[in-house]
């Protein structure tokens, strides 16, 4: 197994992907062919079953785009289901403690060093090396979205294996008392804060969801960016053309 979103990380580059919510392998297939580091699939605030994702998946196997699911909890089926369908990394919501993110770690890690149950169905499907080497390939990001979790970010990130994590700033901004106030210094105060954890344990801070131009984003320090989900680009773009032809027909 050769995880190529890892590889663009250790290189000190920066990674942008793309979330995907949509469960028809179309959007997977058209979104990987753009060129995006990782393509992450949310189990946690969809409809998507793993069967579905498996779909997703094979759909951009072609693909240079590195597979990444967000499982719904900190859940040793979830994490073992998704990694036996072939994911390259998982995103662990809510992750508040040292412990959570040393159990987080062990799911997705097969013995000795973790609890991972054999069973890599298609993971290990044209990748007889899979079992030899995933233990250290996968990515197990945390996500940084609690009050609770930026009180003890450096516990957290210090764990031995946490190489990334995501900021999940819509949760983060809601524990804080300032939801959606981005400029709140309240706020800013905990990106700082991230971004200074992030540096003290070594680890690659990213933003799952935007609030600003990414160009800021990257600015502040941060190095894994996703840049939104399918749902809002096809919002987007829609407004944008039925605006542009509303003003000649009024």
């Amino acid at each position: 197994m050769k995880n190529r979103l890892k590889e663009i990380l250790k290189k000190g580059n920066i990674a942008v992907g793309i979330t995907v919510t949509i469960g028809h392998p179309d959007v997977s297939e058209i979104l990987a062919k753009m060129g995006f580091d990782f393509i992450n699939f949310d189990i946690q605030h969809t409809p998507l079953s793993i069967e579905t994702v498996q779909y997703l998946m094979q759909a951009m196997s072609y693909s240079d785009s590195t597979p990444i699911v967000r499982v719904p909890w900190n859940d040793i089926v979830m994490i073992n289901r998704a990694l036996d369908i072939g994911a390259h990394g998982i995103i662990v919501p809510f992750v508040n403690t040292r412990e959570d993110m040393e159990r987080a770690l062990k799911f997705a890690r097969f013995p000795p060093i973790g609890v991972r149950s054999y069973g890599p169905r298609r993971a290990s499907l044209r990748d007889p090396e899979y079992v030899k080497n995933c233990n250290e390939e996968i990515l197990v990001f945390p996500q940084i979205e609690t009050k609770e979790s930026l009180e003890n970010i450096e516990d957290i990130l210090s764990v031995e294996g946490v190489e990334a994590f995501f900021v999940g700033p819509y949760d983060l901004s809601f524990s804080l008392g300032v939801f959606m106030q981005w400029d709140n210094p309240k706020f800013l105060k905990a990106i700082e804060r991230i971004i200074e954890a992030a540096e003290s344990t070594g680890t690659i801070p990213g933003m799952l969801a935007l609030i600003e131009d990414p160009v800021k984003t990257i600015e502040r320090g941060f190095r894994l960016i996703n840049l939104g989900i399918d749902t809002g680009l096809l919002i987007d773009s829609a407004s944008m053309l039925l605006e542009k032809v509303n003003r000649v027909r009024k």
